[in-house]
Order: C-alpha cells, then sequence, then structure tokens
C-alpha cells in the first residue's frame, strides 16, 4: 500500500461524509481522488507531486490549523446566520424545495 493512500485514508478518518449534500459534499469527492491511487504505477512524477499537495491541504483543513490558527470573534457568518443554519441552508433537501418552490412559480406564471 502506498504512502500517499494511507495519508488519504488518515485524512478521510477526520473527514466524513455529510448525507445532507450528496453529490456536493467535500468528503465525497475526497474518496473518489482515492480512487486513483488504486494504480499507483500509473501515476507520473508530476501527478504524484501534485497529489501530495492535494494531501498536505487536505491534512491542513481537516486537522483545523487555520481555524486554530486563526480564531474567530464571532459565531455569525457575513450573512448572519449561525454555521448550523447555513448548513442548513446548504442541504440539498433546502436546494430541492428551492427548486420546487422555483417550479411552482414558472407555473403560475404561464
Amino acid at each position: 500500500m502506498s504512502a500517499q493512500y494511507k495519508r488519504f485514508l488518515k485524512v478521510l478518518e477526520k473527514w466524513p461524509t455529510d448525507k445532507t449534500k450528496v453529490g456536493r459534499d467535500l468528503g465525497e469527492q475526497i474518496r473518489k481522488q482515492v480512487q486513483i491511487l488504486s494504480n499507483p504505477a500509473g501515476l507520473t512524477a508530476e501527478a504524484n507531486v501534485k497529489l501530495n499537495e492535494q494531501i498536505d491541504s487536505l491534512e491542513r483543513l481537516a486537522s483545523n490549523i487555520y481555524a486554530k490558527k486563526y480564531q474567530r470573534r464571532y459565531t455569525s457568518t457575513a450573512t448572519g446566520l449561525t454555521a448550523e443554519q447555513c448548513s442548513q441552508v446548504l442541504s440539498s433537501e433546502f436546494l430541492q424545495y428551492l427548486n420546487d418552490e422555483k417550479s411552482s412559480e414558472t407555473v403560475k406564471t404561464d
């Protein structure tokens, strides 16, 4: 097993998938990247370097290095919503609701 594969697995342990964002979740996208490592012999040296850079970045994000280094004073966002409210607004269910509302408005105006 390659060292990169092991590093990806460690990142994945810290990065769960968000079931409310199916098809749009970063954790899900990271898991797709692991499939590239199923054939490490096919990776070029340039791709290998790029992959290491990606893993380094993901490790920093998963460890919350920047959240700890630059702590926030406020719990709200620029929109005035809390992190939990932002998560709810970005969920697939809410986006589907908005699309349904948009479709029903289009039908009413026609």
